[in-house]
C-alpha cells in the first residue's frame, strides 16, 4: 500500500496525535525489516496515514494473540524499558495483576470495533501509572490491532486537587454558616433586646427621633432575615438534621421567591437518608444549576426531578431557556468556572455520571449515582 501526505498537513508530533484523536488519521506505518507496512484503520475513508514515533502518547500495535509487534519510543519510556523489551510480549504483562482481566475484555471488545478503558501500567521500577487505553482495529482482517496510552498522572492530581478544594469549601462553609449563626446572630439578638428598651421611652423622643427608632427595628429584622438565609444557602441546617429531601424543597422554594422564576421539584414521598458527601454532592449540583438558569439562561421555568430505585439515583435538572452555544459546551469542562468543575468532579467521585444536553429550546442536566447498598441512614445518625 503506498501512503499519501496528510492533506491538513501534520507535520509537529502533537498535530499528529490531534488527528489521531479526532478520528483524521487512519493508519499506523511501522518499520519492518522488509520495509515499512501500512495498517489502515478499519473502515477508514481517508486514504493516508502518519507516523506515530514521534508521538508524546504511548502508541502500540497488537497482533491477533495480543503480543506487542510495535511500540512507539514513548510507550517504552512511560514502561521505563528499552523498545526491544516490549515487543513480543502480551500488553496485559505490563498492567497490574487486577487490571490483565480488564485489558483482555477490552482486547476482545476491539474485535467489534473499538473500545477504552482505564488501568495500572506497571513500570520496570516496581511503580504503577494510571493510564487510559483505547483500543481500535487497524486492519480489515482484524489481525492487528492499535492501541493508545495515556498517562493520566497529571489529570489525577488534577482530580485530587479539586476533591481537597471542595472539602475546604465544604468545611469552610459549614464553620462561616455557624459563625453567623452564633456570633452575629447573637450580636443582633442583643441590639433588638436594647431596642426594645428604647422603643417604651420613644414618648420622651421628637416624632423624628422615635421613626428612626422604629425604622432601625425594621432593618433589624431585614438584616437578620438576610443573615439567616446566607448562613442557610452557605450549609443549610436541614440538609444535616433531616436529610436532602427537605433541605432541597427549602432551597427550591426561596430560589422561585428570590429569582421569579418559576421552579418544580418532584421527588419521592419516602427517600431514605444517603451517605452525606452523596447529599452534599446532589444538593451543591441543584444550586449550581439553579445559579446558572438565574444567571444565564433567561429561562422563565425550571424543573427537577429526583428518582432513585435500588441501585442508582437520577437527578434531571431542565429549563426553557437560550441553552449553551454548541462551542461553549463542547469543551464545557475545560472552560467552565470552578461550580461546574466541582460539580462534574463530585459526581465523578461518587461513581456516577453527568451528562449536559443543551440547544436553543433549553437546556438538559442529568446526574446519575450509584445508591450504596446499605441500610437507611437515620437522621439521628446523621448529624
Amino acid at each position: 500500500m503506498k501512503s499519501k501526505k496528510p492533506r491538513y498537513g501534520l507535520d509537529g508530533a502533537q498535530e499528529r496525535l490531534h488527528a489521531i484523536r479526532n478520528g483524521a488519521v487512519d493508519a499506523f506505518v511501522v518499520e519492518e525489516p522488509d520495509g515499512h507496512r501500512v495498517y489502515t484503520l478499519e473502515g477508514a475513508d481517508l486514504p493516508y496515514s502518519a507516523m506515530v514515533e514521534r508521538m508524546q502518547q504511548g502508541a502500540a500495535m497488537l497482533n491477533d494473540d495480543g503480543l506487542v509487534v510495535y511500540c512507539n519510543p514513548s510507550l517504552a519510556q512511560l514502561l521505563g524499558v528499552a523498545r526491544e523489551a516490549v515487543v513480543g510480549v502480551a500488553l496485559q504483562d505490563f498492567l497490574a495483576p487486577a487490571d490483565q482481566p480488564v485489558c483482555q475484555k477490552l482486547v476482545r471488545e476491539t474485535q467489534l470495533g473499538s473500545s477504552e478503558g482505564e488501568a495500572q501500567l506497571r513500570r520496570s521500577d516496581g511503580s504503577s501509572i494510571a493510564s487510559h487505553l483505547s483500543f481500535r482495529l487497524l486492519s480489515r482482517d482484524k489481525s492487528a490491532i492499535g492501541v493508545l496510552i495515556t498517562d493520566l498522572t497529571a489529570q489525577k492530581q488534577q482530580a485530587e486537587f479539586t476533591s481537597r478544594l471542595q472539602r475546604m469549601q465544604d468545611d469552610d462553609r459549614r464553620r462561616i454558616a455557624r459563625e453567623l449563626h452564633d456570633s452575629v446572630g447573637q450580636l443582633l439578638v442583643a441590639i433588638v433586646m436594647n431596642l426594645a428598651v428604647v422603643k417604651k421611652e420613644t414618648h420622651r423622643l421628637s416624632p423624628e427621633a422615635a421613626k428612626l427608632v422604629h425604622d432601625n427595628a425594621g432593618m433589624i429584622d431585614q438584616i437578620s432575615n438576610e443573615i439567616r438565609t446566607i448562613s442557610h444557602l452557605l450549609h443549610p441546617p436541614l440538609l444535616d438534621e433531616v436529610g436532602l429531601p427537605s433541605a432541597l424543597r427549602w432551597y427550591v422554594n426561596g430560589f422561585a421567591q428570590r429569582s421569579k422564576i418559576e421552579a418544580t421539584l418532584d421527588m419521592p414521598e419516602n427517600f431514605d437518608r444517603l451517605p452525606q458527601d452523596m447529599e452534599i454532592a446532589i444538593f451543591r449540583a441543584v444550586q449550581e444549576c439553579l445559579t446558572n438558569i438565574h444567571r444565564h439562561s433567561h429561562s422563565p421555568s425550571c424543573a427537577i426531578n429526583l428518582a432513585r430505585d435500588k441501585d442508582r439515583l437520577r437527578l434531571e435538572i431542565k429549563d426553557s431557556g437560550r441553552g449553551i452555544p454548541k462551542a461553549k459546551l463542547s469543551n464545557l469542562a475545560a472552560s467552565g468556572g470552578v461550580g461546574l468543575r466541582g460539580m462534574q468532579e463530585r459526581i465523578r467521585q461518587l461513581g456516577g455520571t453527568l451528562e449536559i444536553d443543551s440547544s436553543g429550546s433549553g437546556t438538559t442536566v442529568v446526574a446519575t449515582l450509584p445508591v450504596p447498598r446499605t441500610k437507611a441512614i437515620s437522621a439521628t445518625n446523621a448529624i
